[in-house]
C-alpha cells in the first residue's frame, strides 16, 4: 500500500512539472498560426488592391509654360472599369506634389458613385508657380478612393509633370575646337600675308 501511495505521489508530481511545458508548447504553436496567419492576410492584400481595376486610362492637360506666381491649372481626365457590387462609393483623387520639397500643392476630387464597373471622370486642380524662373517639376498622383465596408485608397498611376516657369535660360555658347583651330590658321595666315608684303615693296 505505501509503495503504490510513492508512485502516485511521484506520478502526480511529475504531471505538475510537465504542465507549464504543455502551456508554453500550446502558446508557442498558437503565436506561430497567428503569425501565419498575418503573413497570408498582408501578402494576400496587394492582390486585391492589383485586381480592384481592370483597364485605367489617365489623360493631363496643362500649360507647357507659365509665368512666376501664377495660378496654372491641371485637367485629369480618367477612365476605367473597376469591380464594384452598388455597396461601396467611389471616388478619383488627385494630387499634386512638388517633386523638390514634397508638399502638396493640390488636391482635388471627383465622385465616381456606387458603380465604377464603367466609368470617365475629370479631376481639376489649381496651383501657384514658383516665384523664380526655372523648369518646374511636379509629381501627379491618381488614387481610386474606396468608401464603405472595404474602404481604403489605391494609387492608379503617378508621373512627372514639366513647366517652364518664366524666360528659358539661353545655353552658354562654348565654340568648338575645331572653330578654334580655323580662326588661328586664318589670324596666322593673314600676319604672315602682312609681313611678306612690306618686305616685297622694300626689294622694289
Amino acid at each position: 500500500m505505501g509503495e503504490r501511495t510513492r508512485v502516485t505521489l511521484k506520478h502526480k508530481s511529475l504531471t505538475s512539472l510537465n504542465e507549464p511545458m504543455i502551456h508554453m508548447k500550446m502558446r508557442t504553436a498558437l503565436a506561430w498560426v497567428l503569425m501565419v496567419a498575418i503573413a497570408l492576410i498582408v501578402l494576400a492584400s496587394p492582390l486585391v488592391k492589383a485586381t480592384l481595376c481592370e483597364t485605367i486610362r489617365t489623360s493631363t492637360e496643362y500649360p507647357q509654360s507659365a509665368l512666376p506666381s501664377q495660378v496654372v491649372s491641371v485637367t485629369t481626365s480618367v477612365s476605367g472599369s473597376c469591380t464594384s457590387d452598388g455597396e461601396d462609393y467611389f471616388g478619383v483623387r488627385v494630387d499634386l506634389v512638388d517633386s523638390v520639397s514634397g508638399m502638396v500643392l493640390s488636391s482635388n476630387s471627383t465622385a465616381i458613385g456606387y458603380n465604377a464597373n464603367n466609368f470617365s471622370v475629370n479631376v481639376h486642380n489649381a496651383a501657384t508657380t514658383p516665384k523664380d524662373n526655372q523648369s518646374w517639376a511636379i509629381n501627379m498622383n491618381t488614387y481610386l478612393i474606396q468608401a464603405g465596408a472595404a474602404s481604403g485608397k489605391y494609387l492608379l498611376n503617378s508621373t512627372e509633370l514639366r513647366i517652364q516657369i518664366g524666360v528659358k535660360p539661353l545655353p552658354e555658347l562654348r565654340p568648338a575646337p575645331s572653330f578654334i583651330i580655323l580662326l588661328t590658321m586664318v589670324g596666322l595666315v593673314l600676319a604672315w600675308r602682312t609681313h611678306i608684303k612690306p618686305a616685297k615693296e622694300h626689294v622694289s
